[in-house]
């Protein structure tokens, strides 16, 4: 899809770039997330420990809520990069070096890089600086399961698997940006996009930007439009 605000740094193929997809919004987890993201907001202000993991199953929303989490903090003035395990596993580890001089490092799919073990010596090395520098990593997740070098709090997201929960979702995010969602786009939205939450949310939160951007109302032609064009 199209870009995404340019808030928190991102690591895009091992550069960092200020050009960021277009990334969700904590309103997005009126429904589901809030009790997580209070305890990752404490523990930010806190920065002890200085290694966190976020962690659920690929329906739970845990790399939506990561990049939210991230985009608010960015936007609160704190300097953050939020990096793909899977566009990095094939770099070199020292691409994160410098990293500890940032407030909040977000690694995606962390348990790929913890499984290498230059990375993991890289991140254990990445966590000490950052302890010293009163940094904080957290590292996002499916497994509940800490690398033990790497001992930190530890957040969860369960997975929402109903859909009438997903549609209440769905509803309540439009109605956060003034935006009227017919039923006949919500059942689209859940027909093709409804087996990832994460991915559900991203594309509502997609189609209402293009929708606000284009002073046009939300219709199934111009949902399938804006979504399908690419």
């Amino acid at each position: 899809m199209a870009e995404r605000h340019n808030t928190p740094i991102q690591l895009v193929q091992g550069v960092l770039t200020l050009s960021a997809p277009l990334w969700p919004t904590i309103e997005s987890f009126v429904l589901n997330g809030q009790p997580t993201l209070s305890q990752l907001q404490q523990w930010l202000a806190a920065a002890t420990p200085t290694v966190a993991y976020l962690t659920g199953a690929s329906a739970s929303g845990k790399t939506h809520l990561a990049q939210a989490f991230l985009a608010q903090q960015s936007q609160q003035g704190l300097s953050c990069v939020y990096v793909s395990a899977k566009e990095t596993l094939a770099l070199s580890p020292e691409r994160i070096q410098g990293l500890e001089q940032l407030a909040l490092v977000c690694i995606d799919d962390a348990d790929l890089l913890l499984k290498q073990d230059n990375w993991l010596a890289a991140l254990q090395a990445l966590a000490k600086r950052m302890r010293d520098t009163g940094s904080c990593l957290l590292l996002v997740q499916r497994a509940t399961q800490q690398a033990t070098q790497l001992e930190g709090a530890a957040f969860s997201l369960a997975a929402i698997e109903d859909d009438t929960m997903k549609r209440a979702l769905l509803v309540a995010r439009a109605q956060l940006r003034d935006v009227v969602l017919p039923p006949s786009v919500i059942n689209w939205l859940m027909k093709n996009f409804a087996d990832d939450l994460g991915q559900l949310m991203h594309v509502l939160e997609y189609l209402i930007h293009g929708a606000l951007t284009l002073k046009h109302p939300i219709t199934l032609p111009f949902a399938k439009k804006i979504l399908l064009q690419g």
